[in-house]
């Protein structure tokens, strides 16, 4: 499928817009559109500017492929971690806290934490206990700490006791691979290369840089390029002269 944009437009009027639509392509290039319109209202409002943000993505698959059956349940895990630690930002703490080669239990139990940073976090399990321990184990990896901690079950009753599709079964998954988005990067890169490129009429991911890099965790061990990812994404250019060298 084809990623091009069409614009068209002044000069003037276009380059915000095409400064947004990147920012929104990198936001979502990676990530389930549930998890951008689902924040809740409070926490969006409250919460202090994100820095860097570490998603984890899970799938009932141990390995390659990750694809489910046809007319199956498309179980598709994944948690938000924000203001990352950088000091704890290495390959194999995530894959711990992520629940290692043996992953973990995921179901109906919702475990949430409301964050000293304001925002929430929250994972599912499929009991009270795998649920608290896999939030906790992954809240680990940011500079926040929680503050309350609480966990709910959501019911087969009503719409999820008439579709299956509605009610999360109890399964085992395992961490599949993990990004990091580094927002400050996103902003200042994104407006330096509208500022040199100029405005042109078709957007087709012409701004290098932005695509957010998977980085395995299915692999029994560290990729060789993990290093040189992390220092990518962390990495921010302030200037057009850093882009020469």
């Amino acid at each position: 499928m084809s990623e091009s944009i069409i614009l068209s437009g002044t000069e003037e009027t276009l380059k915000p817009i095409i400064a947004l639509l990147v920012g929104i392509h990198q936001l979502i290039k990676n990530r389930d559109i549930g998890d951008i319109v689902g924040v809740p209202l409070h926490e969006k409002v409250l919460s202090e500017p994100q820095t860097v943000k570490l998603t984890v993505f899970f799938h009932p698959n141990k390995e390659p492929p990750f694809t489910f059956p046809k007319g199956g349940h498309q179980l598709k895990p994944y948690c938000n971690i924000s203001d990352i630690d950088i000091r704890k930002l290495s390959w194999s703490n995530v894959k711990i806290a992520a629940g290692g080669a043996n992953g973990y239990t995921w179901g109906r139990f919702l475990a949430t934490a409301n964050m000293s940073n304001r925002r929430q976090m929250q994972v599912y399990g499929g009991s009270e206990k795998d649920a608290e321990e896999r939030l906790i184990a992954l809240a680990e990896l940011s500079k926040a700490k929680i503050l309350t901690l609480s966990v709910t079950e959501e019911k087969k009753v009503g719409r999820r006791s008439a579709n299956k599709l509605l009610y999360k079964p109890t399964v085992r998954v395992y961490p599949i691979y993990f990004v990091v988005i580094n927002n400050e990067k996103i902003l200042i890169e994104t407006e330096r290369q509208v500022r040199q490129k100029g405005v042109v009429g078709k957007l087709a991911g012409d701004f290098k840089r932005q695509t957010t890099q998977k980085i395995p965790l299915w692999i029994d061990k560290e990729p060789s390029n993990f290093k040189a990812l992390i220092k990518e994404a962390l990495r921010v250019r302030a200037t057009s002269a850093d882009d020469e060298g």
